[in-house]
């Protein structure tokens, strides 16, 4: 007699179950990663997500998605009151459109297959700059796709142009793993921590795989209403960057072509095609944050090119605070394999660590060592006096790697002590320890705060600036003791996450 196991298809979930379920009821040990989502593209407008401006205090920009049917899609904006139709006197702007091919695309190189997209339909990303927007308002917004089918009104508000005012943002390392089962639980801790942030930094390593869109769902569903809100600042990490298999089987590393579809980012004329929206910089009022593309690190002359438009761009800035966020640690605390340079880029280092210090950067913002780690380099008269880090002294910059979701790698033995030359110290580690950090700008100060995914208050310090540039450091005198894979509780590989 012959039973039939399976009478209808199966689905991809269930076949995996009955897998698991065979291979542990004889015994074997399996490690399955944990399946995820993957909503597929309607007519309806979702994946919305809110990006700055070169100048974010009069206009920021969205972009969405549908599927390829809808061809022509708006958007709609009015400014906030109290009314309850203020939708009435909403203005309505046709939206650029671009066709992205999930499984098959073409670039300046030629045409290609990104194999983690077999068999998905190209798809239809929407982007609209509103501009000629009041500064420090509230205004309401929405977004279309086939004809009436329009998303939620949400609220966004433009950025201050007070220099006096206080304000804070957001600053996060990689995510990249557990996107979907982890990382949604810090991006919300964090907003509701600092409901009133201008925008957030995220310092690469958004996701694992670059060219995934699974994984590109699981990263801007994780925030929803968040990222409509809180204006995204992206930074390309290396895990951005994938494989493009070409039509000979080659093989070229290059930015997956899902970034410039699914993010409308600041244009940099002064730099190359190939650095259009991984380089760029937003001013907000006494600061301005430069995102540099570090993962370019595979092209000198990208680099160097970087380091000339950083070097002009620091050299014109009028702001009091200049922060710099890039995906590669100048001074790299971890070494995988364990006790090997690993992680280290030189040639980064080279190439942006002198600008940084001609021209005084405050706060140097990394990722890419799934680590924390905070450090500075101090002034001559500080390095004269002493090697052992303080709770105050005199500083050109302050250098801080974080890391925000479950993949975490141990600080390597020699900490910074190969970096000695540069004047630099290590000051604070971490590790085992997904971090969200709130960074706060008053009058005159700088206030940087780390905090654990259960809320608890990690690292923090104060920069002071006189008239004359010069800064102080002070490290909050009650921390608590640092965290590391001896002390803290057990840690399990990531590999059998949901991503």
């Amino acid at each position: 007699m012959k039973v039939r196991l399976f009478s209808q298809p199966l689905s991809m979930a269930l076949i995996l179950t009955f897998l698991l379920y065979v291979s542990v009821a004889n015994g074997e040990a399996v490690s399955v990663k944990a399946l995820t989502p993957h909503p597929v593209a309607t007519q309806w407008p979702d994946r919305i997500i809110a990006t700055p401006t070169v100048s974010p205090a009069d206009s920021f920009s969205v972009t969405w998605r549908t599927d390829n049917s809808v061809n022509r899609a708006y958007g709609e904006i009015v400014q906030a009151d109290s009314d309850a139709r203020y939708d009435i006197n909403a203005a309505q702007f046709v939206a650029k459109t671009n066709n992205a091919s999930l499984a098959k695309g073409v670039n300046n190189q030629e045409h290609f297959r990104y194999q983690a997209n077999e068999g998905l339909p190209n798809v239809h990303y929407h982007s609209l700059t509103f501009k000629d927007l009041e500064a420090d308002t509230y205004y309401n917004y929405r977004v279309a796709g086939a004809t009436g089918m329009w998303s939620p009104w949400q609220q966004i508000k433009t950025a201050p142009i007070d220099t006096n005012q206080d304000f804070s943002f957001l600053y996060f390392g990689d995510a990249q793993n557990g996107i979907y089962s982890h990382w949604p639980l810090v991006l919300r801790r964090a907003w509701q921590h600092a409901p009133n942030a201008k925008f957030a930094i995220y310092a690469g390593d958004l996701v694992n795989e670059g060219a995934s869109d699974q994984q590109w769902s699981n990263w801007l569903n994780a925030g929803q209403f968040i990222h409509r809100t809180l204006p995204a600042v992206l930074v390309a990490g290396n895990h951005e960057y994938d494989w493009q298999v070409h039509e000979n089987a080659q093989k070229t590393w290059a930015l997956s072509t899902l970034w410039q579809s699914q993010f409308t980012l600041p244009l940099t004329p002064a730099l190359p095609s190939a650095l259009q929206e991984t380089a760029y910089v937003t001013h907000y009022p006494e600061m301005d944050v430069f995102v540099l593309d570090s993962e370019a690190r595979g092209d000198i002359n990208l680099l160097h090119a970087q380091a000339q438009w950083l070097d002009q761009a620091l050299q014109t800035s009028t702001a009091k605070w200049r922060i710099v966020t890039m995906h590669h640690p100048i001074f790299s605390s971890c070494g995988i394999p364990l006790n090997s340079p690993g992680q280290d880029e030189p040639e980064i280092r080279a190439a942006f660590l002198p600008i940084m210090l001609k021209h005084k950067v405050d706060l140097v913002l990394q990722g890419h060592d799934h680590a924390y780690a905070r450090g500075s380099i101090g002034t001559q008269n500080d390095i004269n006096k002493t090697a052992i880090p303080s709770s105050k002294k005199q500083v050109k910059t302050v250098f801080v790697t974080s890391v925000a979701g479950p993949k975490t790698y141990p600080i390597k033995p020699t900490r910074w002590d190969e970096y000695r030359d540069y004047g630099v110290t290590l000051e604070r580690i971490g590790e085992n320890t997904p971090t969200y950090q709130i960074i706060s700008k008053t009058t005159d100060n700088l206030i940087y705060q780390s905090f654990t995914s259960d809320g608890q208050i990690y690292d923090e310090f104060t920069l002071r600036k006189n008239t004359h540039g010069n800064k102080t450091l002070s490290v909050a005198k009650k921390l608590p003791p640092q965290r590391t894979f001896k002390n803290t509780g057990l840690y399990k590989s990531h590999h059998d996450l949901a991503e």
